[in-house]
């Protein structure tokens, strides 16, 4: 990479940045070390933006205590950094000390340190699904506490084809297989933005290199132990020797896939706002749901856009889980309940009620 080649990515992704924030918001970015959030990082402090550096020490690796003095020093330097450039500005101006409050442009420290593996014991569940809810959780937490207007992910182009080739694999909902958004607004939680799903890995790392800019490597990368490492080392070669440019391919395709997939929840909360025969949206008629059986798309993003709309989310809901949940549901059987997601649907009376 060149300096002309490094000017245009940092004006492309600066474009992306300003469409969705402007000077003095502030922000929680998820910054391990990594290539990545290093990026991310960096991009970040061009902008008169308050910055929440939010890393989690997980304790599954020896280096992890390391990973979080790097990033801890890093903020510190950014921050003296940033006191310094403003002093010198506000002092060519007015040749006096600045008395203005600069904390609206400042990176904060936010560490976390969480043993995962004990928690992933005690849950149930894996170790990466584990992480993501911790991380996520510290996300929100960060997000609340500062009054944060987005949570932001270093996630890009690569890690967007691992993730819709996993949900590929798990039998994933429209939505799962229409991969990240850049942005994702909630009325509930924090919006979420990824602002480099349109570049590369491989653009970011030679971005790295020609500026110099030090990171830390997670050798648990190279585990393939971990789905997402085995997808990322194994299955994505074999992918790319079919089509080199597989990534933006299928970026492309799922485009069309989150068009239809956003006119099907339209359409499916506008059914479930006239529908609904209680304020708390817990209950619908089974004949009015039923009268839909012609379109069992649509019967399904209405299931999905109720599990999203009592629980915030739709993870982990499988292709299978909804058909099941669809057939019980049509089915003339009164006194039948079925687990769905982290909700039970029951039916009773020809009424359908929604259990948290």
């Amino acid at each position: 990479m060149n300096h002309q080649e490094s000017r245009k990515l940092e004006t492309r992704l600066f474009s992306t940045l300003k469409k969705y924030l402007k000077d003095g918001d502030c922000v929680v970015a998820g910054i391990s070390g990594g290539p990545d959030s290093i990026f991310l990082l960096y991009l970040l402090e061009k902008l008169q933006i308050k910055i929440i550096a939010a890393h989690i020490n997980h304790q599954l690796r020896k280096e992890a205590d390391e990973d979080e003095k790097f990033v801890s020093k890093l903020c510190h330097e950014a921050k003296c950094a940033r006191a310094h450039f403003l002093l010198k500005k506000t002092a060519c101006k007015s040749h006096s000390l600045p008395t203005q409050n600069t904390s609206s442009q400042s990176t904060i420290f936010a560490p976390l340190t969480a043993d995962i593996s004990a928690l992933s014991k005690k849950s149930h569940q894996g170790l990466e699904e584990t992480g993501r809810k911790v991380r996520y959780d510290f996300f929100k937490k960060l997000a609340k506490k500062y009054q944060a207007k987005f949570i932001i992910t270093a996630h890009h182009s690569d890690d967007n084809l691992e993730t819709i080739i996993l949900n590929f694999a798990r039998g994933a909902s429209l939505q799962g297989l229409s991969g990240m958004q850049e942005a994702e607004n909630n009325t509930k939680a924090p919006s979420l933005l990824r602002p480099l799903l349109t570049i590369s890995k491989k653009q970011i790392l030679d971005f790295l290199k020609f500026k110099k800019l030090k990171f830390r490597i997670d050798k648990s990368n190279n585990s393939l132990v971990y789905k997402r490492n085995f997808i990322r080392h194994k299955i994505i070669p074999l992918l790319k020797e079919i089509n080199p440019g597989i990534a933006t391919t299928l970026s492309k395709n799922t485009e069309n896939l989150r068009e239809i997939n956003e006119f099907l929840k339209s359409t499916a909360q506008d059914w479930i706002n006239k529908n609904a025969t209680d304020s708390t949206f817990k209950k619908y008629a089974a004949d009015a749901f039923r009268t839909l059986s012609g379109s069992p798309a649509l019967q399904k993003t209405i299931l999905l856009q109720l599990h999203n709309h009592h629980l915030n989310h739709t993870q982990n809901i499988t292709s299978s889980n909804l058909e099941e949940t669809l057939i019980l549901l049509n089915k003339n059987i009164g006194n039948k309940e079925k687990k769905f997601g982290q909700l039970t649907i029951s039916i009773r009376n020809n009424i359908i009620t929604i259990k948290l």
